[in-house]
């Protein structure tokens, strides 16, 4: 008996080790970092998949490029994953014929790879109204960011720590009318992660004053860190205006 319990015990400690060496670990960044950060960003579609590698894992897709924001053209990518049979854990991702996605990829050795990690938003396979004006507003986000370089800050995700339901206090602001879908600031913050300063970049037009007193008394930010920058003490907020959300954030930082 007890040699059974050793072998169940030693069985179970090599499933959780496994699983552990295996998950899928993704670092997401904000949607203008992910489009500094890209060698091509803009709007896919896939045509078909094929040349699936079961040892490997892998397969390719062909493309059509419907818009392109940055980068150049190229009309395969391969896929981390088996075609239907993608597995999350090591972060495998199932794409199919006719789907369409805004997508932010960077290029190795002239080949472009995608994972469940790969910065990207599925869309509509056919563009409705709603996703028209929503990209619309996206393109606007990218053409200031080619026209802005922000260099030596990262941009960073922030989020309201006295939030209970499900909208923050940015998202409750009454009589709001944007003037642009955008704003950007810049911060300093201090070592419990809360604004201590605030610099407008670029800003909605509207109720600018409040939201900069929500940033500096409800949000913590959490910042990007690195080997160079352990303890980052400035890093940019991006706000979004999300008019056609009804059920999340209006004004979301990210």
């Amino acid at each position: 008996m007890k040699t059974l319990m050793k072998k169940l015990s030693l069985l179970l400690f090599l499933l959780f080790s496994i699983i552990q060496v295996s998950a899928c670990k993704c670092v997401y960044e904000t949607l203008p970092q992910n489009y500094q950060s890209a060698d091509f960003a803009g709007i896919i579609k896939i045509l078909k998949v094929y040349d699936e590698n079961i040892e490997q894992r892998t397969y390719k897709a062909d493309i059509e490029i419907e818009k392109m924001y940055k980068g150049t053209i190229f009309k395969t990518i391969n896929v981390r994953g088996l075609i239907g049979n993608s597995y999350s854990g090591a972060c495998e991702v199932n794409v199919l014929p006719n789907e369409r996605y805004l997508i932010f990829l960077n290029r190795y050795d002239n080949t472009s790879s995608i994972s469940s990690c790969t910065p990207k938003s599925k869309l509509e396979n056919k563009p409705t109204k709603a996703e028209k004006l929503w990209l619309k507003n996206q393109e606007k986000v990218f053409t200031y960011l080619d026209n802005h370089k922000f260099s030596f800050i990262q941009f960073a995700r922030c989020y309201d720590e006295t939030q209970t339901g499900n909208k923050s206090d940015l998202s409750k602001i009454s009589g709001f009318k944007p003037k642009q879908p955008f704003a950007i600031y810049k911060v300093k913050i201090n070592e419990m992660s809360k604004v201590q300063e605030i610099t407008p970049v670029t800003t909605f037009g509207s109720k600018d004053s409040i939201i900069e007193n929500i940033l500096k008394t409800n949000m913590i930010v959490s910042a990007t860190t690195s080997f160079w920058d352990p303890n980052p003490k400035e890093a940019l907020l991006f706000l979004s205006y999300n008019k056609n959300d009804p059920y999340g954030e209006v004004i979301s930082c990210d």
